[in-house]
């Protein structure tokens, strides 16, 4: 797969961790980026937790060294905000700056942020053209339409080209639709179609299949419910192999273990078994020992055990 580029920014192929809150955390971004990802993409983060100064928003902040490039997502509604935010350096180390504009979670869209923006062009544009004079590329992420049935994508990530944006990511639902249905590909095209700049396609690519149904919409594509079950599937759409998932779930686990206090590394993988191992039979038994564990050491010998019974 060629290499894919982002304003100045170049990346090994045009594969994109997409930022899930609560799982792209640096330890998941590494797994992805060494099995084949070209770029990935922090969690959703605040600027106004920047602006003042959260602890815990500034550890969202860490990269490793895989995450080459690196890409820090934000969400906010003012401009100002973010221009603080650039003000402090805290986003120096990052090479592209991407902005939520596509969050259809309603605590965020009752502050006028996310996909509430959709309806606010001026103050979305604005944001865009503030967060170029940090000389990086400045990328968006939205959806289709905000109620069901628009389609507004298109005319926005127009206005965001013209403010300076380098690449627009298009999730191919509306806000009202949250995750449910099939995401609209072709809306995607759609959006395209009339830009200049790279457009990336986001929502329901998990395998093969539904990658190559995709791939003629987009220039990139993002990558996140499938990378959850199989964070393999970045190298498998480049050709290779899926890795089996036990020793990935090993391997997460040591990044886990390096990265943060053992309370967050046992609950965060929990979360993760639900997508490991959807799909596989006769494992029941197995996902309610793990959710019982209380350390890292527990969880990893019921995988070994669990490996030795299969």
């Amino acid at each position: 797969m060629s290499q894919f580029r982002i304003g100045s920014v170049w990346l090994k192929n045009n594969l994109i961790l997409a930022p899930l809150a609560g799982y792209t955390d640096i330890a998941f971004r590494r797994l992805c980026m060494e099995l084949g990802a070209g770029l990935s993409v922090t969690e959703m983060i605040s600027v106004k937790g920047l602006c003042y100064k959260n602890k815990q928003t500034f550890e969202m902040l860490r990269t490793c060294e895989a995450e080459i490039p690196s890409c820090v997502q934000l969400f906010g509604s003012d401009a100002a905000d973010f221009a603080k935010a650039l003000e402090l350096g805290v986003l120096d180390n990052f090479d592209i700056i991407d902005v939520n504009m596509g969050c259809p979670v309603n605590k965020v869209i009752k502050n006028g942020e996310g996909s509430a923006l959709l309806h606010k062009q001026q103050a979305a544009a604005a944001i865009v053209s503030e967060l170029t004079k940090s000389g990086k590329p400045v990328t968006v992420k939205i959806r289709k339409g905000f109620k069901s049935d628009e389609f507004v994508a298109a005319d926005f990530a127009l206005r965001m080209q013209d403010a300076g944006a380098a690449m627009v990511t298009v999730h191919g639902r509306t806000t009202s639709q949250l995750y449910s249905g099939e995401a609209d590909y072709q809306a995607v095209g759609m959006v395209r179609d009339a830009l200049t700049i790279p457009v990336t396609l986001s929502g329901d690519i998990v395998d093969t299949q539904s990658f190559n149904e995709r791939k003629p919409y987009a220039d990139g594509f993002m990558i996140g419910r499938g990378a959850l079950i199989n964070p393999s599937i970045f190298a498998h759409l480049q050709g290779g192999e899926l890795s089996k998932k036990y020793p990935l779930i090993k391997r997460h686990l040591r990044y886990l273990g390096e990265y943060f206090d053992e309370h967050y590394a046992v609950v965060t993988i929990r979360k993760f078994f639900a997508y490991y191992l959807k799909g596989e039979r006769g494992v029941k038994e197995f996902k309610n020992r793990i959710y019982s564990a209380n350390s890292l050491a527990q969880v990893s010998d019921l995988v070994d055990e669990h490996l030795a019974n299969i």
